[in-house]
């Protein structure tokens, strides 16, 4: 096992570190290398920001990680309490920070040792302004607890840790003022999501719905209080969009009847230049009336055929279905059929929605009208 004295590999490493704090995507990387140095099976580091909560976690122990938020169990971990009022400026074992009997703290029992994790050595690092790191390192029950010298070992990593952290930080802090900025310059309601971080900016006008129609969770979630439109906007974000980014449109209603429509529009583009590789923008516009929608822009938005595109367009144009089936020499049930297509493309079940969508998109930019 390591002790104090640094390697090849370890040097390796420390400029692996300083990478991530550039690239946070290494960040699993940088876990992985140091579990398996420290012979354990994965790790995590989770980084408070502006009071949102983002963590990153290597693939192999990513599943668990999904299963702890998802299990709330990061609302209810005295391990991270202890760890947080000790303040120790090195790493621990979660067993020395615990209050009460370690061994039967329902995190341990009904989470630990069900995934594997018997022991896991952790610190709390402080970047800039308010914004925490927690890096931990964990590993099964045959490994045994973590030695003295493998603690040193860590601790020995722990400041070229910290300074990632806090070059991160600052990076961050501008990135989230360049992305206010622009949303401040869209005259409707809007904000930023990423994948894992949840709502990193906003402006005013998305704030003020906040409570009458959005509702903040823990952790930088957010959530729609119509419980309909909530589930399409999370299967929306729970798309990967990598490869062909599509827009989905959410008619969404308030307290006190309609507002609008919330458009979900990942990053692709230029766009990712300020949401990120992994963001979505939330926009919410009021539809306006006797407008008609560019084909072109809704095929682009919507990944819709060149036909579906065209009924779309002349549907915004207020034409009847018949009106369509003489104009394109076709039947009314031919083109009932591509209107089908069309509303499961966009995520709507009534045609009333999605004409709807359609004429919010005036809000957004005239010229894709």
């Amino acid at each position: 096992m390591p002790g104090l004295v640094m390697d090849t590999k370890d040097n390796d490493l420390i400029e692996l570190i300083y990478t991530a704090g550039l690239v946070p995507e290494v960040w699993p990387d940088v876990i992985d290398r140091m579990a398996r140095r420290m012979n354990a099976g994965g790790g995590s580091i989770f980084s408070l920001s502006e009071g949102h909560l983002s963590w990153e976690a290597p693939a192999g122990t990513r599943s668990i990680m999904d299963a702890y938020i998802a299990g709330g169990w990061a609302d209810r971990n005295p391990r991270l309490e202890g760890l947080l009022q000790r303040a120790h400026p090195g790493f621990v074992q979660d067993s020395d920070v615990a209050q009460g009997c370690y061994d039967r703290l329902p995190i341990v029992t009904d989470f630990l040792r069900p995934n594997g994790i018997f022991y896991t050595a952790a610190t709390v690092i402080s970047g800039a302004r308010d914004d925490l790191a927690v890096f931990s390192v964990d590993r099964g029950q045959a490994a045994g607890p973590y030695r003295r010298e493998e603690i040193r070992w860590l601790d020995a990593l722990r400041p070229h840790l910290g300074r990632s952290v806090a070059l991160a930080s600052r990076l961050r802090l501008r990135q989230a003022s360049s992305a206010t900025t622009a949303l401040a310059m869209v005259g409707i309601p809007a904000a930023i999501l990423r994948r894992r971080h949840g709502v990193v900016a906003t402006n005013g006008l998305f704030d003020a719905l906040v409570g009458s129609v959005f509702v903040c969770g823990a952790f930088g979630s957010l959530a729609l209080r119509d419980r309909r439109a909530d589930q399409v906007l999370r299967d929306a974000l729970a798309v990967d969009h990598s490869s062909r980014p599509v827009v989905r449109s959410i008619p969404i209603a308030g307290e006190e009847g309609a507002v609008g429509v919330l458009h979900v529009i990942p990053a692709c583009r230029q766009a990712s230049d300020v949401l990120g590789a992994d963001g979505t923008l939330l926009v919410v516009a009021q539809p306006r009336t006797n407008v008609t929608a560019s084909a072109d822009c809704l095929r682009w938005l919507y990944d819709l055929t060149p036909t579906e595109a065209s009924i779309a367009s002349r549907l915004s144009a207020g034409s009847s279905i018949a009106e369509i089936a003489a104009a394109t020499a076709t039947t009314s049930n031919t083109v009932r059929t591509h209107v089908k297509g069309i509303l499961r493309k966009t995520g709507f079940s009534r045609q009333r929605d999605l004409l709807m969508a359609i004429g919010s998109l005036a809000a957004l930019d005239p010229r894709l009208l």
